[in-house]
C-alpha cells in the first residue's frame, strides 16, 4: 500500500466545485488501505466566508479511517472577482500546505507521492516542489484552466493571463503523471510540452446509486412554496460569474404569467446581486432561491424538477466542464443548457443527447428554449432523461472512475 498526501484547497462538507470530488478519491484510497494525507483548507465555498465554528482557528487535523485531514488558513477573498485578493488566497495557502507537508513528512516521514488537485496553479507548485525536496514524484489531477478561466469571465487582461499561463503550465510540466477531465485539458498540456504519454483523461466520478431517476413526490415544491403545477427549471450549484444567472433572471421576465418556474438551488458571490434583480424587475414569482440541499437529499430535489438547467457565458469553451452537468445526467433528468456550442458541455450534451442547447448571454434564447421544452411531449423528456441516465452510467460511474484514478496514481508513482 502507498502513501499519499493529496493538495487541495477545496475540500467536504463544501458541496460544490471540485470538493465532492477530492473527497470521493480520498475517502475511496483510505478505504483501499493506502495511507492518505489531505491538505485542504476550512470550508469556505460557495459563500466566500468561514464557517462561524471556525472564525479564529489557525490549524485543525481530523481523522476518517485511514485518512488523516489538516485545516489550514488562507486568505478568503472578500470579492472574489478581484485578482489580488485571490492570488492572495491561493498564495497563502499554497504556503500553509507546503509549511504542513514538511511538518507531517519530518513527523511520519516522507510519502511515495504527492497529489495536487483543484484549479490553484500556486497549490500545485508547491506540491511540485515538496515532490522535489522529498524526492517523490508528484502528480496533478486538474480540473480547471485557471488562468484561461480567468480571461474568460473578464477577471484579467490577455498580458496578465499569459503570465499566469506561464505559471500555470510551469507548476505541472514537472509532474509525473497528469489526470485531465477531457480531451481539451490534454491539448492544453501537451501545446506546453507535456509529454502526451504522461497523460489520462478521467472524467470526474459520480456515486450514481446516490444520486439516480427517483419518483417525484412534490416535497422539495411543497417545502419551498414551488407551486405543484408550475413547469420548474432548476439550476443547481455556485453562484459565480461564468454561471450567467443574471441571463436566468432576465429570461423570466420575458415570459411572465406562462407558467415556468425558474429556481436557483445552491450560493455564490452574485447571488445577492441576482436576488436584487429579481426584485427590480418583479419576477419574485417566477425565480425562487433555495439553499443547498444535503446531499441525501438532491435525487428527490431533481425528480421535483422538469427540467435542469446549465448556464454559462459565452467565452467559457475548453477552460472547464461544470461538474453539474454529470450530476444532472445521473438523475436522469432532461438538460436544458445555455452555454457555447462549442463548449465542452455543449459536446457532452449533444453525445448523450438528453436536451436542449440554447445560446448563452441571450435572454430571449433561454426563454424560447424554456418555453418549447414546457410544451414538448412529456415522453420527449422523460427520453432525454432516460439517455442521460444511460451515458451516466456508462461513463461517470465512480467505482470504475476511482478504481482509475487509483491505478494512475500507484503506476504514475
Amino acid at each position: 500500500m502507498a502513501r499519499f498526501f493529496i493538495v487541495t484547497i477545496n475540500y467536504a462538507p463544501e458541496p460544490s466545485g471540485f470538493a465532492p470530488h477530492a473527497t470521493q478519491l480520498a475517502e475511496y484510497l483510505g478505504r483501499a488501505g493506502h495511507d492518505v494525507t489531505v491538505f485542504t483548507g476550512f470550508p469556505f465555498a460557495p459563500a466566500w466566508r468561514r464557517r462561524e465554528a471556525d472564525r479564529g482557528r489557525v490549524a485543525a487535523r481530523e481523522s476518517s479511517g485511514r485518512t488523516t485531514i489538516y485545516r489550514l488558513s488562507h486568505v478568503i477573498p472578500r470579492r472574489p472577482s478581484s485578482v489580488p485578493q485571490r492570488i492572495a488566497m491561493e498564495g497563502t495557502f499554497a504556503l500553509s500546505a507546503f509549511a504542513a507537508m514538511l511538518v507531517e513528512a519530518l513527523r511520519r516521514g516522507r510519502p511515495d507521492a504527492v497529489l495536487y488537485l483543484g484549479a490553484q496553479p500556486a497549490a500545485a507548485m508547491a506540491s511540485r516542489l515538496a515532490g522535489a525536496l522529498f524526492r517523490r514524484p508528484y502528480l496533478v489531477r486538474i480540473t480547471d484552466l485557471a488562468a484561461s478561466a480567468a480571461q474568460d469571465v473578464g477577471m484579467v487582461g490577455r498580458r496578465l493571463a499569459g503570465l499566469l499561463e506561464r505559471f500555470e503550465f510551469a507548476a505541472y510540466r514537472k509532474a509525473a503523471g497528469a489526470s485531465v477531465l477531457c480531451r481539451s485539458f490534454e491539448g492544453a498540456l501537451t501545446a506546453h510540452g507535456y509529454p502526451a504519454q504522461r497523460i489520462r483523461v478521467l472524467q470526474n466520478p459520480i456515486d450514481i446509486e446516490l444520486i439516480r431517476p427517483t419518483p417525484r413526490t412534490g416535497a422539495f415544491r411543497a417545502r419551498y412554496g414551488i407551486p405543484a403545477d408550475a413547469f420548474v427549471l432548476l439550476h443547481a450549484g455556485s453562484m459565480g460569474r461564468k454561471q450567467a444567472l443574471m441571463n436566468v433572471v432576465d429570461a423570466a421576465s420575458l415570459v411572465p404569467g406562462r407558467g415556468v418556474c425558474w429556481v436557483l438551488v445552491g450560493d455564490g458571490e452574485a447571488r445577492a446581486d441576482l436576488e436584487r434583480a429579481v426584485r427590480e424587475q418583479g419576477v419574485q414569482d417566477a425565480v425562487r432561491f433555495v439553499p443547498f440541499q444535503p446531499e441525501a437529499e438532491m435525487a428527490a430535489m431533481f425528480a421535483d424538477a422538469d427540467v435542469l438547467l446549465i448556464s454559462q457565458i459565452s467565452a467559457v469553451k475548453d477552460t472547464l466542464i461544470p461538474g453539474k452537468l454529470l450530476t444532472y445526467m445521473a438523475s436522469g433528468r432532461p438538460v436544458l443548457a445555455a452555454v457555447n456550442n462549442a463548449s465542452q458541455a455543449a459536446d457532452l450534451l449533444r453525445d448523450a443527447d438528453g436536451g436542449v442547447l440554447a445560446a448563452p448571454d441571450d435572454p430571449r434564447a433561454l426563454a424560447d428554449a424554456a418555453l418549447a421544452m414546457a410544451a414538448a411531449p412529456r415522453e420527449r423528456l422523460d427520453a432525454w432523461g432516460a439517455r442521460n441516465r444511460a451515458y451516466a452510467e456508462q461513463h461517470f460511474d465512480e467505482r470504475k472512475i476511482l478504481a482509475e484514478q487509483e491505478t494512475f496514481m500507484l503506476q504514475a508513482s
